[in-house]
């Protein structure tokens, strides 16, 4: 029996039909520009005999709805809303043409929600030659998708972005690649190259024209069926190392029956709209998940952090700090300071993090020596010129907040990152901030003698007067306002 559903992800209306048991595997049918789920029925009930089969509307198409904008990115995103939606871990994608680009980009942006990944006549991530293409011509009649939505998406298959064809490798699912042959519809070179790049897939050739499913569905169903039951699933029960902190967090929340409806934009099935912030999920659960009595201080601390990378939300960080305070588990402590340096380091810092580094602890004079050394004093010896992008991402960020860190702990670093012509600009930040700080605290003959070796433009904002308040000896901001203000007049 196939059932018909609606539901919103992302503010779009998506439909889908299901069938199989409610048991099996997840599996999620992604179909080709300009089709329907229904036009794969004959696949979704032959997959559907021991597998949960969800067959959705990509938007614009079906009943799903249309919308102003379309891209391959955004039907990315819907699909790992409708996963979330729908309390999916993890599910294998099956993928025709332009689904299957739809399907191999969800691979890539979260690689431990795909188990096993099938790919039929992939377009491959490459542009189609020097010819300019030829815009499609619209079918007379009525249509059941938005024409639009095949001029746009069109338009990028035929100009694929290069990150596209650099993220395959990306992907630890397992991957099938349903090809034609010379009888197929797209270039076996770029499909060789596409299998080249991902590092767990292999090729199988169905030598018709396009497509497999279509025209010869009994040996395209056999294929699939065949590795699907094959391959091994991928990461196992329970909460691994190699699972994300961020995707333990959204499977705690999806227990608790709270999914991702937007960005920011969550709903817990039970408030007056449905709707919630992600300030308010954290304020909500953030207390009961790092301190769930069914995981260790490891485990609560994970929990935590990838609350925090979910939500960025301020007060998941105070409770994680007060499980560390309050627990004797010398674990504890390494599981705080990894959490904090990794994500100093990635590439977007979430400002929860920052505000949580200055206010909670390098604030309070009881925590702030063990704190700064933790994030950053203990790679003083690192902080040269060459050092690797992560760690002067780490260091920009530490030094910006690290104001009121006791000048003795500091001042060591700060002559590190002096000889470092990448950090001048942070360590400018960092004497500023600790001069302007309620808890600030640095030496004005030494922090001047810092600012005169550091490659500035002349005309950077506060440097002169910075110059001006430290030279006549001032420390603190608070200590004597009007200096700041003399300065600024001179």
């Amino acid at each position: 029996m196939t059932e018909h559903h609606i539901l919103t992800v992302n503010g779009v209306r998506l439909a889908y039909r299901a069938a199989g048991p409610e048991e099996g595997d997840p599996l999620v049918l992604l179909p080709a520009l300009g089709e329907r789920a229904d036009d794969r029925a004959l696949v979704r009930d032959a997959l559907a005999r021991e597998r949960r089969v969800y067959a959705l509307d990509l938007r614009g198409h079906g009943r799903s709805a249309r919308t102003a904008e379309y891209s391959l990115e955004l039907m990315r995103d819907d699909v790992l809303g409708f996963l979330d939606a729908l309390g999916l871990d993890r599910a294998d994608l099956v993928g025709h043409a332009a689904g299957a680009v739809v399907a191999h980009l969800v691979a890539q942006a979260a690689p431990h929600r795909v188990v096993r990944l099938v790919l039929e006549d992939i377009p491959t991530p490459l542009p189609r030659g020097p010819v300019e293409p030829v815009t499609p011509v619209r079918p007379d009649g009525d249509l059941d998708f938005d024409w639009d939505a095949v001029l746009a998406v069109g338009r990028q298959l035929d100009r694929p972005d290069p990150a596209w064809l650099e993220g395959l490798g990306r992907i630890t699912a397992p991957t099938l690649v349903v090809a034609g042959g010379p009888a197929g519809h797209d270039p076996q070179d770029g499909v060789a190259e596409l299998v080249r790049r991902i590092p767990h897939a292999r090729i199988t050739t169905i030598p018709v024209d396009h497509p497999a499913h279509a025209a010869a569905p009994e040996a395209f169903v056999r294929e699939v069926a065949a590795f699907l039951d094959d391959v091994p699933d991928g990461l196992p029960d329970g909460p691994p190392d190699s699972v994300p902190d961020s995707e333990l967090a959204r499977r705690w929340l999806a227990a608790e029956g709270v999914t991702r409806t937007g960005e920011d934009e969550w709903t817990d099935g039970r408030s007056e709209d449905g709707r919630l912030t992600s300030n308010e999920v954290a304020h909500a659960f953030a207390e009961a998940a790092v301190r769930d009595d069914s995981l260790d201080v490891e485990g609560r601390l994970r929990l935590g952090f990838g609350l925090v990378d979910l939500l960025d939300a301020y007060w998941v960080t105070s409770q994680i700090g007060s499980v560390v305070q309050g627990s004797e588990d010398p674990r504890a402590a390494r599981v705080l300071w990894d959490g904090y340096r990794s994500r100093l380091e990635a590439p977007e810092v979430s400002e929860a993090v920052t505000y949580s580094l200055w206010v909670d602890w390098f604030e309070d004079r009881d925590t702030a020596e063990t704190a700064f050394a933790e994030v950053l004093g203990k790679d003083v010896g690192r902080l040269r010129p060459g050092a690797p992008e992560p760690l002067l991402r780490r260091a920009t960020r530490v030094l910006e907040c690290s104001g009121p860190v006791p000048w003795q702990a500091k001042a060591p670093v700060y002559r590190s990152a002096a000889l470092v012509p990448a950090l001048h600009h942070a360590l400018f930040q960092a004497v500023l901030r600790g001069y302007h700080d309620v808890y600030g605290d640095l030496d004005p003959g030494q922090a001047l003698g810092l600012l005169g070796g550091l490659e500035l433009p002349p005309d950077t904002e506060h440097l002169a007067a910075l110059r001006r308040v430290l030279t006549d000896g001032h420390s603190h901001h608070y200590a004597s306002p009007q200096a700041w203000d003399a300065a600024l007049e001179r």
